[in-house]
Formats: C-alpha cells, sequence, structure tokens
C-alpha cells in the first residue's frame, strides 16, 4: 500500500491511496498529518485519488473515528475520484453522512 499527500494548491490536499490500506500505514499517515500542521491555515479541501486501490486490511481497528471528529470542523470539503466499485466503501469509511463537510465521489476517467 502507498498513501501519500501533498499540497496542489493553498489549502488543498492530495491524498493518493493505491493498494491495500493497512491500519498501521494509515495510523503513520495520520500523525504525519496531525505533525505537519495540515491545518494551520484554516479549513482545508481534499482530493483523494484511487489509484489501483485493493481496499482496506481487515479488523476491527478501523472503528477509530477519533482523527475525523477531532478534525472535521477544520475540512471544507472531500472529493474522491476512483473505479465506481469503492464508492460506496469510500463513503463509509469517510463517515460523509456524519461530517459538516460535503463528500463527494467521482467516477475516474480512464
Amino acid at each position: 500500500m502507498t498513501i501519500s499527500s501533498h499540497p496542489i494548491a493553498d489549502r488543498v490536499h492530495r491524498i493518493t491511496l493505491s493498494g491495500l490500506l493497512t491500519w498501521a500505514e494509515f495510523q503513520t499517515f495520520l500523525t504525519q498529518v496531525e505533525t505537519g500542521n495540515v491545518f494551520a491555515s484554516g479549513k482545508v479541501r481534499i482530493l483523494i485519488q484511487l489509484e489501483n486501490f485493493a481496499g482496506w486490511e481487515p479488523g476491527d481497528q478501523w472503528g477509530d473515528v477519533s482523527f475525523f471528529f477531532r478534525h472535521d470542523q477544520e475540512i471544507e470539503r472531500i472529493a474522491v475520484v476512483g473505479d465506481p466499485r469503492w464508492q460506496d466503501e469510500m463513503q463509509v469509511f469517510l463517515f460523509a453522512d456524519y461530517r459538516q463537510a460535503e463528500a463527494r465521489f467521482f467516477v475516474n476517467a480512464h
């Protein structure tokens, strides 16, 4: 699995997910986001690109939503671009129905 992030505009960050996302990699990524002051300049917009994404490693740990609730007010909008087979699962993963920020899925044009 590869998870990477970098700013693409003022307060806009692109996150790329590929392969199978493990809990350990995800936690390392979230720690980097928090220590990197991503939210220091105000609300951010997030673009998540799924490239050869294979899903999430199985486990109950994915129920830990503390990061999302801690930073929900600091996220303005989330867009996910990927294969349509991941649309429903990404909506659940992002807690889209429980966020203040709008989260939308867009089918990859490939």
